[in-house]
């Protein structure tokens, strides 16, 4: 043995750790007050007390939304998932594979608090909810590996065979399970059946999402209708409305079902059932009420990008002009009477309000990304009325495209809260007319995120960049819809 190769000297290591940086798997810095990755992740920065030291901050007392974690058990064939204490659960998979925990765990750790509101980490019910179902139900199982595999395939690679594997599984343990009207009645197959969406629409080039998507519809109906206080009805409703609005379709049920009740549906316990809210940053509700009530704008729009697209629609303009100038008065009296923290943010609120929360900075980017979206309500009624803007762009679009831009160029990257600008993006970079600044700006912000983001945007962007490319071409406007049916585009 080389002299002085046969010790190792020891290596310090922190016995003051991060209690959330280690519950996420993130690495300390032992910054102080709050570490850098905390403030990075906008995650609380809590301390452990050291070892025979009292003037540090006291380790934080478990809550009822403590986070659930995966630890590996006695046994070779099983997982457990704790809650902490002081709401202890155990969940055990039997016969799981060691090789499939530390799948299951970036699903509870990362997946399940990305899937529906961008950094959702506590009172999560995917995970407090829909995970425990998974010991019973083997297409649940399998499309939540599918996913968590597939996302860790995109920067590392070699998990691409272990997501292709259980895809392929979850879709025939689905089948199996829709042979049973209990089975295909209960939470568990609806949210497979909405995991594989996510997987396909994140993950795969195929558009088999869109039959996903009318299956998980089937199946809601099979139970007796949407319930809006179920929390896959709500997540479909986002799938349904926002896939609307890309596809040149209206909603695939009818009304505003994500918060108006069907008395006769199945699964109406209210969830998550610890009670608290969801998001877990929406402590007041403030950003979910209002988004749900701007989704039925959302819906009106996708039906009338519909109609104008139809042969009845192309010959009788002046009725989609008419039903456009409803809809956008309807959006514009309701948006005047949302709170003002809401409507009327700051765009440097993250400079001037540094005493902020994680929770209430989390809030205050999800109000950034409402008011996105109802730009983009404002661009995309303007394109549906004026697709190859005929005339010059009024006032209202510009500004609405500003206020995107100004709100993209503030949010901060590597938290995940990109997927909450997307549409908003779109909708702007579809209003572009050989703007190369701004064009570079939106493929610098659709870009895949690989590592903190759940979800892409690369078949938007590759939609927009074929838009750009003719308009630049042909130095004409271009409509993004009729680019996208001549593509054939799986957006």
């Amino acid at each position: 043995m080389a002299p002085g190769k046969g010790i190792k000297p020891p290596v310090h290591r922190t016995t003051t750790g991060l209690i959330s940086a280690g519950m996420g798997k993130v690495k300390c810095d032992e910054g102080r007050p709050s570490c850098g990755r905390c403030q990075r992740l906008l995650l609380e920065c809590v301390w452990q007390p050291a070892q025979g030291k009292g003037d540090l901050r006291a380790k934080r007392q478990p809550t009822e939304s403590s986070k659930a974690i995966v630890a590996t058990t006695s046994r070779m064939d099983s997982v457990q998932m704790r809650r902490l204490p002081k709401d202890t659960f155990v969940v055990e998979f039997p016969n799981v594979s060691r090789t499939t925990i530390p799948f299951i765990h970036h699903f509870i750790t990362f997946c399940s608090r990305m899937i529906a509101y961008a950094n959702d980490s506590e009172s999560n019910p995917f995970y407090m909810e829909l995970v425990p179902y998974a010991t019973s139900s083997p297409a649940l199982l399998h499309s939540m590996i599918a996913l968590a595999a597939g996302h860790l395939a995109r920067v590392q690679p070699q998990h691409q065979k272990t997501a292709t594997k259980h895809y392929s599984m979850a879709l025939r343990e689905l089948n199996t399970a829709l042979s049973s009207p209990t089975t295909a009645r209960s939470n568990p197959t609806l949210g497979s059946c909405l995991i594989l969406c996510v997987y396909e629409i994140s993950l795969s080039n195929n558009s088999r999402w869109k039959e996903h998507l009318q299956g998980a519809r089937d199946l809601i109906k099979f139970r007796g209708g949407p319930q809006s206080s179920n929390f896959l009805t709500r997540f479909f409703a986002l799938l349904d409305i926002s896939g609307s609005l890309f596809a040149g379709r209206g909603p695939l049920l009818e009304g505003n079902y994500w918060i108006e009740d069907t008395p006769s549906a199945v699964g109406s316990k209210k969830l998550p059932s610890t009670g608290s809210s969801w998001p877990s940053y929406d402590s007041d509700g403030v950003m979910v009420e209002h988004f749900h009530t701007l989704m039925t704008f959302m819906a009106r729009l996708s039906s009338l990008s519909a109609d104008s697209m139809s042969a009845v629609g192309r010959e009788h303009p002046e009725s989609i002009e008419s039903r456009a100038k409803i809809i956008y008065d309807d959006l514009m009296q309701w948006w005047w009477k949302v709170p003002e923290n809401l409507r009327d943010q700051p765009i440097d609120w993250r400079t001037k309000n540094q005493e902020k929360s994680a929770a209430e900075k989390l809030e205050a980017e999800s109000f950034d990304s409402t008011k996105a979206c109802v730009c983009s309500c404002v661009i995309y009624l303007n394109h549906i009325v004026d697709p190859l803007s005929k005339g010059q762009q009024n006032e209202h679009v510009q500004e609405a495209i500003r206020q995107i831009f100004d709100i993209a160029r503030e949010m901060p990257e590597g938290v995940g809260l990109e997927m909450g600008l997307h549409w908003g993006l779109f909708s702007a970079g579809a209003a572009l007319f050989n703007d190369l600044e701004h064009e570079e700006l939106v493929r610098q912000k659709l870009g895949t995120k690989s590592s903190t983001s759940l979800y892409n945007a690369d078949h938007a962007l590759d939609l927009l960049e074929a838009v750009w490319e003719r308009q630049h071409k042909y130095n004409t406007r271009f409509d993004w819809r009729a680019v996208q049916n001549e593509l054939g585009s799986n957006m």
